[in-house]
């Protein structure tokens, strides 16, 4: 699978994404953790939180969390994200996959952003999650997503992204390749007139089965809009699990 946009070009993936609202997806999971009870255990003094950012990517979300005032170590799969990640904070980043985390010690909150969950294989979903909840201290909150492509048209589809360089453009085709699992062909073309292909194969999840192994792993589960309280889940196919 050449997922060449994680793999090989970090500075293209962050074009792709200047647009997106970091601040309001990290100020939604801060709030969620916080808004914990104080029979969830107890609360760390700020400066003592430990976070843990699976598929952390360019460090976007690190960044923000390490602001609020939290120790974090981003984990993430592609060498040339985490070193990209690391010219942007000072939080810890480490190279490592799902399920077998590269990571030590226990993690009051624990994050798997923007469809980290899509990106996993229906025989390491369950494996996967348990390995990050065994890492969560006690009253500790994990947080992960979903984007359902099911139901969606899955024809070409073009965008344009302007960034001061120039545009970039994406056309991308979904094709459905088994149950629920769907493969995303990409080609990218960056403002230099250079241009490459980009694949992913992304499942989607019913909803009512990411809540029941979470139920399994001992965490109860809310379902939101995408890192909104306000919006209702499914909504646009995007799902936000706050888990406990």
């Amino acid at each position: 699978m050449s997922e060449n946009l994680y793999a090989e070009h970090p500075e293209v993936y962050d074009a792709l994404y200047a647009r997106k609202d970091y601040d309001a997806e990290t100020e939604f999971v801060v709030s969620r953790f916080e808004g914990r009870t104080e029979t969830d255990g107890a609360r760390p003094e700020t400066g003592d939180r430990r976070a843990l950012v699976v598929g952390c990517g360019t460090g976007e979300h690190a960044k923000r969390l390490r602001d609020a005032g939290f120790e974090v170590l981003g984990v993430d799969k592609y060498p040339a994200m985490v070193e990209r990640a690391r010219t942007k904070s000072d939080a810890e980043f480490r190279v490592g996959t799902l399920p077998d985390l590269p990571v030590e010690g226990a993690f009051d909150l624990a994050w798997l952003p923007f469809t980290v969950v899509n990106h996993l294989r229906p025989d390491e979903l369950a494996e996967s999650l348990r390995a990050v909840a065994d890492r969560l201290a006690a009253g500790g909150v994990l947080v992960f997503d979903e984007i359902a492509t099911r139901g969606e048209g899955t024809g070409p589809r073009l965008k344009t992204y302007p960034a001061d360089e120039g545009t970039y453009a994406r056309l991308t085709h979904v094709h459905e390749v088994g149950d629920s699992e769907y493969r995303w062909d990409s080609l990218v073309f960056t403002p230099d007139g250079e241009f490459f292909v980009d694949t992913h194969r992304l499942t989607d999840y019913d909803p009512e089965y990411l809540a029941g192994v979470c139920d399994a792993l001992g965490l109860s589960v809310e379902t939101y809009g995408w890192y909104d309280e306000t919006a209702e889940p499914g909504e646009g196919g995007l799902f936000t699990f706050v888990a406990r």
